[in-house]
């Protein structure tokens, strides 16, 4: 009998352990006219739909599934697709969260989750802080300024501001190890020291761009889930890192570092700075998709990476790698108007621009008017020389075309080469397309408009007087 006890108890508490399996979150929301509620989550600068629950009855909802949810901050949307309010998700996915149409931030409680009851009563209590710094501010407004007064409420504004911030710290000490605390500690700003005796101009600069990351945990995929995770890389590339290729790589190869050992948070920084600049905006940065596939596609495994989409980034930056600025150009010999085959590399000037065009674009008929009475000035100023590549095989249309348009340089035709095809050497996939290069045929600009020409040429010889 006693061994038969024994087997009914340990039965018991395997199909105790089995029914706590997944998740199951009871959602219930007193005055809710609703049918539906959806759960959605967040991933890095997404939202992602994870459930959908329809009303047993009246206000009352079940997320339910096998499997469990990630850890991180989840939201409860309406149907219309409005935020209702946000809550965790850490190891415990069994609870019930409850609140009331009538002021759904302020009513919420939870029922069987520690870390939600701390997490509401912290957004609570801020909330509350919030609405009293409000009207002080109020208050502040129509009040003379260099008052008592206005002092007064300065200082009362400081002090709210404090009292949150403490609220905030005792959470973190009084919470050790959840996700809550995390979570909370992640928000805390970094502050500089009080008593500074440098006489580097830029310590505070340098000081917060060393300690930026201090309380922020890039490794933790629960974070990834929550909207800070995006709002810190931002403010982060644009207040921290240098806006010049080679920075933002090494910017880029730091927070990843730090992303480590998580795969997840690593695939996801990998993809997003990929995204980021695969079609950069500026000039040059096309360099930082080319490291993101030479340093990580192509020498670990990133999830959601395909062997064909693999393939692809390879490819991509195989196009677009001969063709970074500070590289030699690739040569081309090429026949110009009378037959003879010319190499923009015997040009011996100062600067050399690659003019590609075609004698049908619109575009490339604009911009060869605006260059054509720009050009002799440049010439002598710049030491410039242009080389025109066009690239239709029709050569008598091509001549007629630097005829008509009285062309004073040199013109050759992209069709009739020495040196391979142009369209690849060059990733010439639409026209009018500029390159401009130093006397050593590096590429120094590309990717740019005649009308700004002239301020490319100014900033260049200004940077490399002599040159």
């Amino acid at each position: 009998m006693k061994r038969i006890w024994i087997l009914i108890v340990v039965l018991m508490i395997t199909l105790t352990t089995s029914a706590q399996e997944g998740y199951k979150i009871q959602v219930k929301i007193k005055g809710s006219r609703d049918t539906s509620l959806l759960l959605a989550s967040y991933y890095g600068n997404k939202i992602r739909l994870v459930d959908t629950a329809f009303a047993k009855k009246p206000g009352d909802f079940v997320f339910g599934g096998e499997k469990a949810l990630p850890g991180g901050v989840y939201m409860v949307v309406s149907p219309k697709k409005v935020k209702l309010f946000e809550f965790l998700i850490n190891k415990n996915e069994h609870f019930t969260l409850q609140t009331d149409t009538a002021n759904i931030s302020m009513h919420l409680k939870a029922q069987g989750s520690t870390e939600n009851t701390v997490f509401f009563n912290y957004l609570q209590y801020s909330d509350k802080i919030y609405t009293e710094v409000l009207a002080l501010r109020k208050e502040l407004k129509q009040t003379g300024k260099n008052t008592p007064a206005y002092k007064q409420l300065q200082e009362n504004i400081a002090t709210l501001r404090k009292e949150n911030i403490t609220k905030r710290t005792e959470l973190i000490r009084s919470h050790p190890g959840t996700f809550v605390a995390k979570l909370f500690e992640a928000m805390v700003e970094v502050r500089l020291p009080e008593k500074v005796h440098s006489s580097d101009s830029l310590f505070n600069y340098h000081y917060m761009q060393h300690h930026f990351w201090d309380h922020f945990d890039l490794s933790d995929p629960r974070l990834l889930r929550s909207p800070m995770y995006d709002q810190k890389l931002k403010a982060y590339f644009k207040q921290m890192v240098p806006f010049q290729p080679d920075s933002v790589i090494r910017a880029i190869d730091g927070v990843i570092a730090m992303a480590r050992p998580s795969k997840e948070c690593v695939s996801y920084l990998v993809w997003y700075f990929t995204v980021e600049y695969q079609n950069p905006k500026y000039m040059g940065f096309d360099k930082v998709f080319v490291h993101m596939v030479d340093q990580y596609f192509s020498k670990e495994s990133i999830e959601n990476t395909t062997a064909s989409i693999k393939k692809l980034l390879e490819k991509r930056a195989a196009e677009i790698r001969p063709l970074l600025i500070g590289n030699r150009a690739p040569e081309l010999i090429l026949q110009d108007t009378t037959g003879k085959y010319v190499s923009f590399y015997d040009i011996r000037k100062k600067l050399t621009l690659l003019f590609f065009w075609d004698y049908k674009c619109h575009i490339c008929k604009r911009q060869l008017a605006e260059l054509v009475p720009m050009y002799p000035g440049l010439a002598k100023k710049y030491d410039l020389a242009v080389y025109a590549i066009n690239i239709n095989p029709d050569l008598n249309q091509w001549k007629a075309a630097v005829r008509n348009r009285h062309l004073p340089w040199i013109n050759v035709n992209g069709t009739r080469s020495v040196k391979g095809d142009f369209t690849k050497l060059y990733n010439i996939h639409g026209t009018p397309q500029l390159f401009l290069l130093n006397q050593n045929k590096e590429i120094i600009a590309k990717q740019f408009s005649v009308n700004q020409l002239r301020k490319i040429l100014d900033d260049y010889v200004g940077r490399h007087p002599g040159k």
